[in-house]
C-alpha cells in the first residue's frame, strides 16, 4: 500500500502558464515542465527551484506528444539520484518514501494544477514511470521557512 496522496486525471483548461506574481494570501507557483525528445533525452524542471513553506500550487505540463509521466514530490536530504530504486521495475520504491505526493498518469500534453503543503525541508521531484528516473526525470525543490 502506498503512504503518499495522489490525483489522477485531474485536468484544468488553459495553456499551463504560470505566473511569479503573488497576491497576498496566494500561495507560491512552481511550473513543471515534464518532456523527452526523440533522441531518448528525458527532463522534469522546476521554475522557480525554491518557495516558502506552507501551500505550493503545481502547474504540471506534459510537454511530450506520445508518452505518459508523472509528477511526485518527497522530502529527500540525500543526492537526488539516490532514491530508493527497485532495479526489476525500474522504479523509485514508493513504499521507503515517508509522504510523497503528486500526480499520477499525465497524458501526452495534459496540463494540471495542484495545491499541495509543504514543510521546510529539501524535496526531490521526479518522474516515477519505469525507466524514466534514471534517465534524469528529477530535480530538487527547496522549501523555506517563511517566518
Amino acid at each position: 500500500m502506498h503512504r503518499h496522496f495522489l490525483l489522477r486525471g485531474l485536468a484544468t483548461l488553459g495553456l499551463g502558464f504560470a505566473t511569479s506574481l503573488v497576491v497576498a494570501g496566494e500561495p507560491p507557483s512552481v511550473t513543471v515542465r515534464l518532456s523527452d525528445a526523440n533522441d531518448g533525452n528525458m527532463l522534469l524542471s522546476l521554475s522557480p527551484p525554491s518557495v516558502g513553506a506552507g501551500p505550493v500550487e503545481f502547474t504540471i505540463r506534459n510537454d511530450s506528444s506520445i508518452m505518459k509521466h508523472e509528477f511526485m514530490i518527497a522530502p529527500w536530504t540525500g543526492a537526488k539520484n539516490a532514491l530508493p530504486y527497485d532495479s526489476k521495475t525500474q522504479q523509485v520504491d514508493e513504499n521507503k518514501l515517508k509522504t510523497m505526493q503528486g500526480v499520477e498518469d499525465l497524458l501526452p500534453g495534459q496540463t494540471v494544477t495542484v495545491r499541495l503543503s509543504l514543510k521546510e525541508g529539501r524535496y526531490v521531484a521526479f518522474c516515477n514511470e519505469p525507466g524514466h528516473y534514471r534517465d534524469a526525470m528529477s530535480g530538487v525543490l527547496v522549501v523555506i521557512s517563511t517566518r
